[in-house]
């Protein structure tokens, strides 16, 4: 029997892991790369002093929560130097790739305020003095969120997301907001606010989304730790576009409140980091029971300090290097290969250059390469490989398990708690202040999206659909005797600025509400552009997918620096197509 499905019957255990005790807590202590920084912050109230060097005291260059805590705890640099170092990079590197929508005036503030209660007391929390970026969906009681849209540029909540008071209660400094696809919308990283995101391993290319500067900007080292909300891949696609740890826990583990809706179904906050550690570290401080979303009182049930069916208090227990050895991975074979609409398929091209079809199964062989790769490492650490051609009658679980939109209903509920100049989704629609790439859309949620949309037969279906999806789902892995199920997350590299993305396996976990993991799983040979793996598990068992994630990174180390984004000083790389822009709505024809 599987570990997973041991654990499935509540018999299971965990070995766990201890690490170095400190002022800060139980932290895993990974090596991480040291360089230069320097050049001064011009604006946010910063000094034009140079910043920290490896020989003055911290680099915040592929920097950990844990690095954080070395350098405050030894007295190498403050809260607010650490801070500083970062709105330093945005300052020089954002040009390049475009991730942020606005900086936090407050930051340096707030890490000084920090610094005395350390002086005075010690930490906070366990995320003291750790720099954060929010996705701008999530709520901000002194900052504007704006989902990326002119429509919403000024929107004011009235306090923080529920995800964004435990992070800040847990020590975190919010240094920015990020970009991301408008309105969560899609997967190509634009907005009529914000503009077109880059991935910095090539910026002529797509950092996905729809958490798309969350992604980049930690990729890129802007901060430690950012957030990500997942309808349909938004955590997730952008952390393997960006060779980052991106986690889409299950339904009911993390509040949704105070975070814009797209699909109250599917939505769901995530953490996102440069390494498993550090992801496992924030998931610890986003979750909890929060009335204003009832899904969490079962949520609250499943985390490993209030519960007896698994080990451990901390999602960081199940940090072990030996957590791959026994382990049943699934291989999902029908999530491999090109993704092809009808209309390239039905292309005649003469030059296979030119043909589609020849350059997407091009495209998806590369991808099958390195994550058979990543799957190869994982067998030598002693997982078992099983392979599964596909989950039986998928596609028909998949089309019952889809709700009708209800974008409308959930949007307009969530305008009627902020202050905003445009009070609902058809006021949105009428101004025109959004992308031509969200037009079509939008414009057809606000004509066909019913309002009482929850109270049809087709809504209750869906409901009905997901459920028989999610029990299909982990039926066949009790049957098969996999703990985990295995796959690219997506099966197509980043496409190039201004095409559309293929190749997104989002809707699995996204329909069947179980909890995925997106980590690095390396870079393809000939441009060296990230790919991501993902792997799912059961119900609420994430402390699986975490140990998996931890043992697989641990003995591959996959993630690299992507060029032209290391030490200050420096200058941010050319951007190859600097001309291009995002339409917007009452400006172009569209």
């Amino acid at each position: 029997m599987s570990k997973a499905s041991k654990r499935k019957e509540k018999n299971g255990t965990q070995e766990t892991k201890n690490g170095t005790e400190s002022l800060f807590g139980s932290v895993d202590r990974r090596t991480v790369m040291k360089g230069i920084g320097a050049a001064g912050l011009v604006g946010v109230g910063a000094s034009s002093a140079s910043a920290s060097t490896s020989d003055e005291g911290f680099d915040p260059v592929e920097a950990t929560v844990a690095d954080v805590h070395d350098a405050i705890e030894s007295g190498e640099a403050t809260a607010r130097e650490i801070v500083e170092d970062y709105l330093e990079r945005i300052e020089v590197y954002d040009e390049a790739i475009n991730s942020i929508i606005r900086v936090n005036e407050n930051a340096l503030d707030r890490a000084a305020e920090l610094d005395e209660q350390y002086a005075a007391s010690g930490p906070v929390g366990p995320l003291h003095g750790v720099p954060l970026i929010l996705k701008d969906n999530n709520d901000t009681g002194d900052m504007p969120t704006t989902n990326g849209s002119l429509s919403m540029e000024h929107s004011q909540p009235e306090d923080d997301a529920f995800i964004v008071r435990q992070l800040r209660e847990a020590g975190c400094v919010v240094v920015a907001k990020a970009n991301l696809d408008e309105f969560a919308r899609g997967i190509t990283a634009d907005s009529s606010l914000g503009g077109q995101t880059r991935n910095p391993y090539a910026l002529g290319r797509n950092p996905s989304g729809s958490s798309a500067g969350t992604g980049a900007a930690l990729a890129a080292n802007l901060a430690v730790l950012g957030t990500g909300t997942d309808t349909c891949g938004s955590t997730r696609n952008p952390s393997a576009f960006g060779s980052l740890a991106g986690l889409r826990p299950t339904i009911g583990l993390i509040s949704r409140d105070g975070i814009i809706p797209l699909s109250l179904e599917r939505d769901t906050a995530g953490p996102m980091a440069r390494t498993v550690t550090d992801m496992a570290v924030m998931l610890d401080a986003m979750v909890g029971y929060d009335p204003a979303d009832p899904p969490t009182s079962r949520g609250a049930n499943e985390i490993p300090a209030n519960t007896d069916r698994i080990a451990g208090d901390s999602y960081t227990d199940y940090l072990d290097e030996d957590a791959l050895d026994g382990l049943c991975i699934g291989v999902l074979r029908d999530f491999f290969g090109p993704d092809i609409d009808e209309e390239d398929q039905d292309c005649s091209c003469n030059d296979e250059d030119e043909d589609p079809v020849a350059q997407a199964e091009a495209e998806a062989e590369q991808v099958t390469a390195v994550v058979e790769s990543a799957l190869e490492e994982m067998e030598r650490q002693g997982a078992e490989i099983v392979e599964i051609e596909s989950i039986p009658n998928y596609d028909d679980l998949q089309e019952a398990a889809s709700e009708p939109s209800v974008f409308k209903a959930d949007l307009d509920a969530y305008l009627e708690g902020v202050d905003n100049e445009y009070e609902t989704l058809a006021e949105i629609v009428e101004s025109d202040l959004y992308s031509c790439g969200k037009a079509d859309s939008l414009r057809t949620s606000d004509e066909e999206d019913d309002p009482d949309v929850r109270e049809t037969d087709e809504y209750t279906r869906s409901v009905a659909g997901k459920i028989e999806l999610r029990d299909a789902v982990e039926g066949l892995m009790l049957e098969r005797g996999v703990d985990v199920l295995a796959y690219p997350t997506l099966s197509h590299p980043p496409a190039e600025i201004g095409e559309s993305q293929p190749g997104s396996n989002c809707s699995l976990s996204a329909n069947s509400q179980l909890p995925a993991i997106a980590v690095p799983a390396g870079y393809t040979e000939d441009e060296r552009l990230p790919i991501g793996v993902e792997m799912l598990g059961f119900e609420f068992d994430e402390p699986t997918l975490i140990g998996a994630a931890y043992a697989y990174e641990q003995a591959a180390d996959p993630r690299e620096t992507p060029d032209g984004f290391g030490p200050l000083p420096a200058e941010a790389p050319e951007v190859p197509n600097p001309d291009y822009e995002v339409g917007i709505a009452a400006e172009d024809d569209c």
